[in-house]
């Protein structure tokens, strides 16, 4: 079983439930960057057409079954996706997916009150619908560890929302000791108490901070801060 999270670059076996509007986008998305792609839908002939569209295995079914998430490879998928039109059916595959051991499960809620539960429940990432989009979900695909994030101006920096891990080469230094031009490290969170960081300000494990970064600094922002 493959139970090890691949980070930005490497191919990475995804399993995506409902093809919808927001499904059918991020799969054509990930299949453009020659991820093995899984997409289970019950509309027959929407998987009849997707087929012809996309390099993928389409699979005609109930991702709630556990049958037809085995016939996907769920024992082998780094991520599961449940895009439906239905939160239950989203939560409910989700867990199943955590079930056996899915390193990374993302799900779509349609009532926001939702959230927290699913939160609750060990899904790891959970979109409502204000910021469900195929590119969204896409960016938190690719940067393993980051918690949030909102794309601003043309797309040319980000803002991500992060948590800084026990590894991290920035632990126990001052932000004037790592400062970079690409990157501005904008709040930090320490014990959910927030703070407007200055030179002075000393990062500690399971600090969640918020940085603006530019679009060509995010994988050393990754590398420096969550891995």
């Amino acid at each position: 079983m493959n139970h090890n999270y691949k980070v930005k670059g490497y191919i990475m076996y995804i399993i995506i439930a409902g093809i919808g509007r927001v499904g059918l986008a991020l799969a054509k998305s990930l299949s453009e960057k020659k991820h093995d792609l899984v997409l289970i839908d019950t509309n027959k002939k929407v998987c009849e057409e997707i087929a012809s569209e996309i390099d993928a295995l389409v699979i005609n079914g109930n991702c709630e079954d556990i049958k037809t998430l085995e016939n996907a490879g769920i024992n082998d998928a780094d991520i599961f996706i449940a895009t439906t039109g239905y939160q239950e059916i989203n939560l409910m595959s989700s867990l199943l997916a955590k079930n056996y051991n899915v390193p990374k499960t993302i799900a779509r809620v349609q009532n926001p009150e939702y959230k927290s539960v699913f939160e609750k429940l060990n899904i790891d990432i959970v979109i409502s619908p204000e910021l469900v989009a195929a590119n969204y979900i896409e960016k938190l695909i690719d940067r393993p560890g980051i918690v949030d994030l909102a794309i601003i101006g043309r797309g040319d920096a980000e803002i991500l929302e992060l948590i800084i891990t026990e590894n991290s080469k920035v632990v126990n230094k001052k932000l004037k000791e790592i400062y970079k031009k690409d990157y501005l490290i904008i709040a930090v969170y320490e014990d959910d108490e927030l703070t407007i960081p200055d030179g002075e300000t000393e990062l500690k494990p399971n600090d969640r901070i918020i940085i603006l970064a530019k679009k060509d600094a995010l994988d050393e922002v990754r590398r420096l801060f969550v891995e």
